[in-house]
């Protein structure tokens, strides 16, 4: 870069003659210092306006060659001396400099050409100095500038609305309705240079563009600004019929003469909304963390470019679903969704789409089962039977899972709904315990939901339950014991009455009464007694004759037999009821 403090090389040969031209353009020499000479006392140029001083830091100069600079002259004739005004301007990159000035004319203020041939992208600097044809003041400060000569790129003109005449596609919108136009461009590279940006391929860059509609851009048309990028937006409202927008982008330069058309069709009236059907496949089954892919198709096509479906998958992890990209819409309605699922289990995808002018809306859904590792579970109890009334205690245990250690545990009687016990999540060892008061035989299962990775499990244990079977004996006349056994004392002449007393009732069911003798040092059955069948009330009587039993020992007991019809409660059989019979 030169020195903005840097001397005239020459003198300007201005000859003190005031005939001529106003402006005479002087040449650059390449004289030494000691052919420059500097008075201090010479009053400085005042007010230099041009490129980079008071003016535009971007060149378009129209002058050939070089460009011009106006110069204020302080008291341009001072005690019959005339002061000019000499303009120094270089290319930073040193490949050229030169000298402009004017002749010494009474006048505050000159018009300087410099003759120096500017290049596009190229940066240059200039100052000015007063002239009295012997000698050159101080100059002024250094201003710098660009030059650009290069206009920004044709214009892409896009709008989804109103495809071009020359394109495929359908309006989307009908006469009066607001529309977004887009536009693009970019700054074009001074000749020679592959990008801008480094020295001497300089450019201003993108500011605006200006439009016009159904005429061409001309002087005073409106404008939109362009951003970074070079984009900008335009929304305007159209009649019916066919339209052209021009556009022209111009630079910070005030480059700008590559015009864009876009012409297009704004109908009357849009025709109404297409019904469409959305179809959407899904594999049956897919392996969890394996990659898998939903296909769909909407009807009435064709689509516009840029036409998206919304997605949304439900698994056990997001119940009320989250959304997933937008997958676009090919022009023939067909869509696919590449999805990796991570969560076992029932996977819905839900597919929906917005619709637009030309089409209505439409959604589907479909399910794929992704693959969970089995666990396992057991359900135990303490016993197979128990006595009417007793508490059955269970114990489930459950394998290793991946997120939920949940297990409930249910009970259904035989006969009765299924209930629930017990939900809870298991201990250090995998086992939930529960217990439940037993009236009949039930079934108990326990389940685990499953979770992210593991399937459901279940298991299920039937305990049997027992009536309650109270025996009675009754008509004997004393008591006895042998031993440690309770023995009932009867006549020859009398009968042994057995009662049997079920609970629950069992109405009309059946009650046996069975009868063994003591001989030989064992028991020996004597007689099973068929059906007596139950009461109201839920009891039975046994009569056993004792005319033949003199000096005899005995044993009786009631049995209550499960109905084929009744499973609630198994087969019961009572205690042994001891007599004895005397003369």
């Amino acid at each position: 870069m030169r020195s903005k403090g840097r001397r005239r090389r020459r003198l300007v040969a201005a000859a003190a003659s005031a005939a001529g031209s106003l402006l005479m353009v002087m040449p650059a020499t390449t004289a030494s210092a000691a052919d420059t000479p500097v008075d201090p006392a010479l009053p400085t140029p005042t007010s230099p306006v041009g490129y980079g001083c008071n003016g535009p830091d971007w060149a378009t100069p129209t002058t050939s060659p070089g460009f011009d600079i106006r110069v204020g002259i302080p008291a341009p004739t001072v005690n019959g001396v005339h002061y000019a005004g000499v303009v120094h301007a270089w290319d930073l990159d040193g490949s050229q400099e030169a000298d402009g000035s004017a002749n010494q004319l009474p006048v505050p203020s000159q018009s300087i050409n410099v003759p120096l041939t500017l290049a596009d992208g190229h940066t240059y600097g200039w100052n000015v100095s007063t002239s009295d044809g012997t000698a050159y003041s101080n100059p002024t400060t250094t201003c710098y500038f660009t030059a650009d000569f290069s206009p920004p790129a044709t214009t892409v003109v896009t709008n989804p609305d109103f495809p071009p005449l020359s394109g495929p596609g359908a309006p989307l919108k009908e006469a009066g309705q607001p529309t977004t136009f887009d536009f693009r461009s970019h700054e074009t590279p001074p000749s020679g240079c592959d990008t801008t940006g480094t020295p001497d391929c300089l450019a201003s860059g993108m500011d605006h563009f200006a439009y016009s509609v159904d005429q061409q851009v001309g002087i005073g048309a409106p404008q939109v600004p362009a951003d970074a990028e070079g984009r900008g937006s335009l929304t305007l409202s159209f009649g019916w019929g066919s339209h052209t927008l021009y556009v022209v982008a111009v630079d910070a330069a005030g480059n700008g003469y590559n015009m864009a058309e876009y012409s297009f069709y704004v109908p009357w009236q849009l025709p109404p909304p297409a019904a469409t059907t959305l179809s959407l496949t899904a594999p049956k089954s897919a392996g969890r963390a394996t990659a898998m892919t939903v296909s769909g198709r909407l009807s009435a096509g064709p689509y516009p470019s840029g036409e998206v479906v919304h997605v949304t998958r439900t698994d056990l992890g997001h119940t009320t679903g989250t959304a997933l990209r937008d997958v676009p819409l090919s022009a023939d309605g067909t869509f696919s969704i590449s999805d990796t699922p991570q969560i076992g289990g029932a996977n819905t995808y839900r597919v929906s789409y917005p619709g637009d002018a030309a089409h209505q809306a439409a959604t589907a859904s479909a399910t794929t089962q992704v693959s969970r590792s089995a666990t396992p579970l057991t359900l135990t109890t303490k016993a197979s039977v128990y006595d009417y009334g007793a508490t059955a205690t269970l114990t489930a245990a459950l394998g290793s899972t991946y997120n939920g250690r949940t297990v409930s545990i249910y009970a259904q009687p035989y006969g009765g709904s299924k209930t629930l016990i017990k939900t809870g999540t298991v201990d250090t060892s995998g086992h939930l315990s529960a217990t439940y008061k037993l009236s009949r035989s039930t079934t108990f299962t326990a389940s685990f939901a499953g979770d992210y990775r593991y399937a459901p499990a279940a298991a299920a244990r039937t305990a049997y339950d027992r009536v309650a079977l109270a025996e009675t004996l009754g008509s004997y006349y004393t008591s006895t014991r042998v031993g440690t056994t309770l023995y009932r004392v009867y006549h020859h002449t009398a009968s042994a009455v057995l009662k049997a007393a079920v609970t629950p009732h069992k109405t009309s069911q059946c009650a046996h009464f069975q009868e063994q003798r003591f001989s030989g040092g064992a028991w020996h059955t004597l007689l099973t007694t068929g059906c007596s069948p139950l009461s109201s009330a839920g009891t039975a009587y046994g009569r056993f004759s004792l005319v033949h039993a003199t000096n005899g020992s005995f044993r009786l007991r009631a049995e209550y037999a499960q109905s084929p019809k009744d499973t609630t409660n198994v087969t019961t059989w009572g205690a042994w009821e001891y007599i004895t019979v005397k003369k």
